[in-house]
């Protein structure tokens, strides 16, 4: 019996051993490590933005209407706020969105030509410890971009970005769909 015992309790022993080197080997998560810094928040060097440029933001407050509205006031304006072309900018998250908006801007506004770019940009995010005996971290990440450029002039059709303007038959004017909106609630 003291034979058998022996040998349980060191089955035991062995499988403790066992279960601490494995703790000890795994690795710790980022969130593990972060979670004793603090993000520097720091002006990143952006270039200024044009007349015609619109930037879409994930997290902003602002609906997709407004920048909706916007690129279309812009495009059909008349006088020195008249543009020939939109650009719209996002990064990340909002990629989704700019699509999207692209996509109805198109639907409203006849004859649009289409460029879509595609790129990756890098950011370095600075972290400060919040614990004494920690070094600062820069954290290099790569985040996706999209420039959409809708032009009522021709553009490059060797582009590989390029899409030819939508058919009459699927463009609807913002008065033609304001007045089916007027006419649907009046119903």
């Amino acid at each position: 019996c003291n034979h058998f015992f022996a040998l349980f309790c060191g089955a035991q022993k062995a499988k403790a051993k066992h279960k601490e080197r494995k703790r000890k080997r795994q690795k710790t998560t980022p969130e593990q490590t972060m979670d004793k810094y603090k993000r520097v928040l720091k002006e990143r060097e952006q270039e200024p933005i044009k007349e015609n440029e619109v930037r879409i933001v994930a997290t902003s407050q602002r609906s997709s209407r407004n920048y909706i509205s916007y690129s279309i006031n812009l495009l059909t304006a008349e006088g020195e706020k008249a543009q020939r072309s939109v650009t719209l900018r996002a990064l990340g998250r909002a990629i989704n969105k700019a699509i999207s908006i692209c996509e109805i801007i198109k639907r409203r506004v006849a004859g649009l030509h289409q460029i879509t770019t595609l790129e990756s940009n890098t950011i370095v995010d600075s972290y400060e410890p919040l614990v004494q005996g920690l070094e600062p971290k820069d954290i290099t990440r790569t985040v996706s971009a999209i420039s959409i450029v809708l032009s009522k002039d021709p553009l490059d059709t060797s582009n590989p970005g390029y899409q030819a303007p939508l058919p009459a038959s699927e463009v609807q004017t913002e008065e033609e769909a304001r007045a089916a909106r007027q006419a649907r609630t009046a119903d």
